[in-house]
């Protein structure tokens, strides 16, 4: 089919975008030459979009990019930089202003403008919009545009998830017809397993704003603070039924750290989104859903850093176009829609300029210099979760210091090695608050994400609060790893468990053929002239083992150790001061492992992810992915462990039940958490119970609720998000290294297990009650206060070990991921099978 008759099917489909939302007067560089169809025919790579953008910068003195780094599959991530050519040519400077604006000394004379588009990459339509506004702001000969690039600087950022996006728009053209196919129940509508909603890791973007796991959200965080803009834009799609959004959202549904000022503002702007959607005839609402409580993303990450953020959701044809309750929504209908709110963001944002940068004026004045007081923060002898919280803080611009010396307060000992100090007062005082933000009672129990997200919870931290140090006492630099003196008198080497390195260093180790031993319980040596005490996991090193000449072992674990920033320590002599000797049953012998993960049908996405990233690039085990469909075809033999994320596996037939069974029998172990132990159970591969939801839910009491009650009785029997405590039996062996007696944990299922009849597999239970941070209905407090959270069940000559919560929530929550180490590395042998 030829262009032109290919154009005329649009047309006729209702498909094509009206020529008049991206007219220019200036031919160039047209969107439609370069791609060669009318935008919106077919969903766009990345590659086209970045190749647009490039074009455009080549032949427009309005445009320059910047690029932001690369995906995980290495596509770069570029914005287009869109302005004056007066202002193009002086953007060292105006750079250099903006880096002022935390200190208050910025001129708040142009006004910054991001627009961010299509963060789920399979919410596609904002992508093409940003194309479309592209051409036209490089282009156009209007008035207010003129106007606009004068008095601003606007960035346009098309796509945020490269590989989610590519992995979508793959699958959307793949499944195309030139007849577009609006049945709900087309195949181009209904993406194959994990959808191109995520990175390549899986992970949703749009929850990363805080917590930066991911490099297409370091690029992001790292732009925004060298621009400071004033507004962001963030456009996304929802469900092809409803109609359009934008914020303000819930009011009562705001985070309590935003201020009233900023959501006036968020009014103000929604104003002209009204009337150009009037003008379209388009349906939309606000107000009555959504919400601006998690800082985590991309329209609420701005409101805490001196900025406005706003929503914005399309329903999504998920294709070429979708039938739906308000008639076929078609992704030209979504392009035109995005474009136009694009359009009167920044005629808003033109119009209320003088109140926006008085409103980021405001926001960071007074708050140059640095308080005295502040919090101090341990993680618990892990020097590697320090250097990562470090991190973070650093690209949130946060400021920080590390200890010089080691200091005791309150009968606790913060030590230099793994502790940080962070005065509240600081240009970035707002944000901080909210990164160790702590409530518990809210005006609106209903959250469109987590209730709670604190660092000190998320990192198993000690915290002092309101500690004022001396200058003496604190260092910008970190305190390095005492350097190592190897000795020719040494028969051993010891690496502390609780570093969250050592499974990198152990793993390492063990593909090189090191044979490694775990202590299973305390242990005294004598070390320097002083006693040493070492914990249960510590890990044991020989270093006269066959296959290796004198010195190697020795040269190899100091390598890994220099690497992985691990403090290495040697031991002259097998007797210990107290407890086990180095050459006792009490060191558990290691043997190398081979873990399979299962992902495809009935698993959650996200937490596959979260499992595959952290067995990938935090301990660098090579890990396949199997989709739960092939198990019953697939060799356990062959693996050592099995992981099953959150899910439905009511699919999986009794045969791979007993296929698991034998695997597990034969000394393999299954690692399961949450709704995987409901088919663990079924299929009687664990003894403990799975209490569900309908258990839980009889908790509830419906008496004297009426029909109004109906949303907030609803929003109570949820779990979005909330932070419980978990007590650990600090000697079973997935307790082994995390540093202390109790665990904070991310809760967002109604799940739970019952106690078990054999006291010994009980590894972990809530605290009573059990919630430290965010809404948990008092109803869910008394029914999981002291109940089980965690078992480790021998079975034959392996185990299974149950998790009622996911401990690696979103990848940072570093306080507790070690106990996935631990049934990887110690179990089943630390079982005693």
């Amino acid at each position: 089919m030829n262009s032109s008759l290919f154009r005329r099917v649009l047309l006729l489909c209702g498909l094509l975008l009206p020529l008049g939302l991206v007219a220019a007067q200036d031919k160039t560089d047209s969107l439609e030459a370069y791609l060669g169809y009318p935008l919106g025919s077919w969903h766009l790579r990345h590659d086209q979009i970045n190749g647009y953008l490039k074009q455009l910068a080549a032949n427009s003195d309005r445009v320059s990019l910047e690029s932001t780094g690369f995906s995980h599959e290495h596509r770069e991530q570029l914005t287009a930089v869109i302005t004056s050519p007066t202002n193009q040519a002086r953007l060292a400077q105006i750079l250099a202003n903006r880096s002022r604006v935390k200190q208050g000394t910025a001129e708040q004379d142009l006004l910054i403008i991001w627009l961010a588009y299509s963060i789920h990459g399979d919410e596609a339509s904002g992508a093409h919009a940003a194309l479309a506004l592209a051409q036209q702001l490089a282009q156009s000969r209007e008035q207010w545009v003129q106007e606009l690039l004068t008095q601003a600087v606007v960035l346009i950022t098309p796509t945020q998830n490269p590989d989610g996006f590519d992995r979508f728009s793959t699958w959307a053209n793949g499944n195309a017809g030139l007849n577009p196919v609006s049945d709900e129940e087309h195949r181009e509508h209904m993406q194959a397993w994990p959808g191109g909603r995520y990175n390549h890791f899986l992970a949703d973007l749009n929850r990363d704003w805080l917590f930066l796991r991911q490099p297409e959200t370091r690029g992001r965080i790292a732009l925004f603070h060298k621009w400071q803009p004033h507004l962001v834009c963030d456009f996304h799609e929802m469900g092809h039924n409803q109609s359009y959004f934008f914020q303000p959202g819930v009011p009562e549904r705001t985070h309590p750290l935003t201020s009233k000022r900023n959501q006036e503002l968020t009014d103000k702007l929604a104003n002209f989104h009204r009337r150009a959607l009037d003008g379209r005839k388009q349906p939309y609402f606000s107000r009555q859903s959504f919400d601006d409580f998690f800082y985590g993303k991309g329209s609420t990450y701005p409101d805490i850093n001196g900025a406005v953020g706003m929503l914005f959701e399309q329903a999504s044809a998920r294709g070429q176009i979708q039938d739906s309750n308000f008639g076929p929504v078609s992704l030209q209908q979504a392009i035109g829609n995005h474009l136009t709110t694009s359009v009167s963001s920044l005629q808003g944002a033109l119009a209320l300029k003088a109140e926006l940068l008085d409103y980021q004026r405001a926001f960071y004045r007074g708050k140059r210099n640095l308080g005295r007081s502040g919090k101090l923060l341990s993680t618990r002898g892990d020097g590697a979760a320090r250097d990562d919280l470090a991190t973070l803080l650093r690209q949130h611009q946060v400021q920080y210091s590390y200890l010089r010396q080691d200091i005791r307060e309150d009968k606790k000992v913060f030590r230099a090695m793994d502790s940080l100090f962070v005065p509240d007062e600081q240009p970035q005082s707002a944000l901080l608050a909210a990164l160790f933000d702590q409530r518990t009672e809210f005006a609106d129990a209903t959250f469109y994400d987590v209730s709670a997200w604190d660092l000190a919870s998320a990192y198993n931290l000690a915290v002092e609060n309101d500690f004022r140090p001396e200058w003496e006492q604190l260092s910008e630099l970190p305190l390095l790893p005492p350097r190592f003196e190897p000795s020719d008198a040494a028969v051993a080497l010891l690496l502390d468990w609780r570093q969250g390195n050592a499974a990198a260093a152990l793993a390492k180790l063990q593909a090189r053929g090191v044979r490694v031993r775990v202590a299973s319980k305390p242990f005294t040596q004598r070390q320097s002239g002083r006693n040493r005490e070492y914990g249960p996991g510590t890990l044991l090193i020989l270093l006269q083992q066959p296959g290796f000449e004198a010195g190697e072992i020795q040269a190899l674990t100091q390598q890994l150790a220099h690497q992985f920033g691990l403090p290495l320590e040697q031991s002259l002599s097998a007797q210990a001061m107290v407890g086990a000797d180095l050459g006792s049953d009490d060191f558990y012998p290691l043997t190398p492992i081979k873990p399979l993960l299962v992902s495809g049908r009935g698993s959650e996405p996200t937490e596959v992810g979260e499992l595959w990233q952290y067995l990938d690039t935090r301990i660098g085990i090579p890990t396949p992915l199997v989709d739960s469909d092939r198990l019953e075809k697939v060799s356990l033999e062959n693996y050592s462990h099995l992981l099953l994320a959150d899910g439905d596996y009511m699919h999986l037939d009794e045969d791979v039940g007993r296929k698991l069974a034998n695997f597990v029998n034969a000394g393999g172990v299954i690692i399961a958490q949450k709704g995987a132990l409901i088919w663990l159970k079924k299929r009687n591969l664990l003894r403990t119970d799975v209490r569900e939801d309908r258990f839980f839910l009889q908790q509830f009491s419906t008496a004297e609720l009426s029909w109004e009650d109906r949303e907030s009785f609803k929003a109570r029997q949820a779990i979005g998000g909330a932070i419980l405590e978990w007590q650990l039996d600090p000697l079973h062996p997935l307790s082994w290294g995390l540093g202390s007696a109790s665990l904070p944990v991310m809760k967002n299922q109604v799940l739970g297990l019952a106690d078990s009849s054999d006291p010994f597999v009980e590894a972990a239970h809530y605290r009573d009650p059990p919630l430290r941070n965010g809404f948990l209905a008092p109803e869910y407090g008394r029914a999981f206060g002291g109940t089980t959270t965690m078992v480790a069940e021998p079975r034959g000559k392996g185990a299974v070990v149950a998790l009622a919560d996911n401990l690696m929530f979103r990848n940072v929550w570093l306080g507790a991921e070690r106990v996935y180490a631990n049934a990887l590395f110690f179990l089943p042998v630390a079982l005693g099978n």
